[in-house]
């Protein structure tokens, strides 16, 4: 149970740095920090008040100074955790932050678990779990909308649109127990014309929290991007094209790349994941052989194709085999390539081949066709990820889920109210209920909770 004992731990990243910060938080969060910290102006009366930021040293057992600091006091509940809060900022160099460290657990703390800090801020009721879960969204976005969306749940954007659906059902279970429970008073017939519109808003609103959700994630996790193709027709120099800088080495010879490289770039808002891959064609040659599994791989798992053609050579078996990686539903882009020599390929035919799917003409090695091609990435994107609003629900896959098993339920009450007894529609309402409590933690298992707060770093 939270404040049963004091952790403390690292929270900021390894590394050199102008702060480091050491947290600790539970009871003897000040006893401890007072055993090693000396105050420049000394421990006047009242020492140390809450919220106030304290200069001077962390001390070890011999009495030597560790490093000069500053060390805010935070009494409890006003703190992250709800519990006395105790941080060190200190120069940030990992020996500083562990020797300080190291000090604390001396005196009695204990190390803190992976998003043991977050955790206790959710059992002592500060936030709920969407909301805890938007805190590691917020340290994970890879963009700036992505940062905004986390932010925006973090205050309670999902929490009340969560806590707002459990009431309703829980008020329109309350009508059916009613009715069950003085049948003699109270008329189904009626009750179940009540529930009929109150159900079908219900849905709409569970519908409304889904919708842009596919969105939301694409800003906060980024939009895994695979360029495709034979070998040398452009693959690598495309990757350096979008990315602005060397990342592949580019050769004439075919099969230079061998593995898949990556690298990252925004788009329209959009963090793009761009994975060049080895080129795919037929060999023996087994290291090349696992770089094409390895391709075929990341183009299955690939929300956007970049399928690069080579516009001066035919169009040849090979390239048909790779078109058919595309799966149903996935973004595709064609880049028809080498645009600056004879073509023996041409925009038409692939468009012909490929109707409905974007084609792109490029002049990779003279930089010609990149815009483009960025905007048509841009256009699709949209177009795909629709426009979730302005204030759209940023979802992890496991809250997703769970509401779109609140929206089972709700259906299938719907298609009951006619035809079954109360009792079976009051079974679903609870079911959606039950569900949309694991979003924000009120319907959890500790099972689950340890598997949500092992993701978070060590320190928050």
């Amino acid at each position: 149970m939270p404040g049963e004992d004091t952790i403390a731990a690292i929270s900021t990243p390894a590394g050199e740095g102008g702060i480091g910060i050491v947290r600790v938080s539970g009871d003897k969060a000040f006893s401890l920090v007072d055993q090693i910290f000396i105050p420049h102006r000394g421990k006047k009366k009242g020492y140390p008040l809450s919220h106030h930021l304290y200069h001077g040293h962390i001390i070890n057992e011999q009495g030597e100074i560790i490093d000069e600091v500053l060390v805010s006091f935070m009494r409890s509940p006003h703190t992250y955790t709800c519990e006395d809060t105790v941080e060190v900022n200190c120069h940030s160099g990992i020996f500083t932050l562990r020797l300080i460290l190291s000090l604390i657990l001396k005196k009695g703390a204990r190390l803190a678990e992976p998003g043991e800090f977050t955790r206790r801020a959710f059992l002592n009721g500060r936030i709920d779990l969407s909301q805890a879960e938007n805190v590691l969204r917020i340290i994970q976005a890879r963009s700036e909308e992505g940062v905004k969306l986390a932010a925006l749940n973090v205050t309670g954007y999902l929490s009340e649109e969560i806590a707002s659906l459990r009431n309703s059902i829980m008020d329109n279970l309350a009508q059916i127990e009613a009715v069950l429970d003085f049948p003699e008073d109270l008329e189904c017939d009626s009750t179940e014309t009540q529930l009929k519109p109150n159900l079908e808003i219900m849905i709409n609103q569970v519908k409304d929290l889904l919708e842009g959700a596919e969105r939301g994630r694409a800003y906060q996790e980024g939009i895994k991007t695979a360029i495709i193709g034979k070998p040398n027709v452009g693959k690598s120099s495309l990757l350096n094209a979008l990315l602005k800088q060397q990342r592949a080495i580019v050769h004439e010879v075919p099969g230079t790349t061998r593995d898949l490289l990556e690298g990252y770039l925004n788009l329209g808002g959009y963090p793009i994941q761009i994975i060049d891959t080895a080129g795919i064609r037929q060999t023996v040659d087994p290291v090349e052989q696992e770089g094409i599994s390895r391709s075929k791989n990341a183009a299955e798992k690939a929300q956007l194709l970049l399928i690069v053609l080579d516009g001066s050579t035919p169009w040849e078996a090979e390239d048909e085999a790779i078109t058919r990686l595309i799966r149903e539903g996935q973004a595709v882009i064609m880049v028809l390539n080498k645009s600056d020599l004879p073509l023996r390929t041409t925009v038409k035919e692939v468009e012909e081949r490929f109707p409905g799917i974007p084609v792109v003409s490029t002049a990779i090695v003279k930089n010609e066709g990149i815009r483009q091609l960025e905007e048509e990435m841009i256009k699709l994107l949209d177009r795909k990820l629709g426009h979730g609003g302005e204030n759209a629900a940023l979802l992890s896959l496991r809250q997703e889920e769970a509401i779109k098993g609140a929206l089972r339920h709700l259906e299938k009450a719907a298609d009951q109210i006619d035809t079954q007894p109360l009792e079976l529609v009051s079974l679903e309402l609870h079911g959606a209920w039950q569900k949309l409590g694991e979003i924000t933690g009120d319907t959890v298992s500790d099972e689950l909770l340890d598997r949500i707060f092992s993701q978070f770093c060590l320190g928050k």
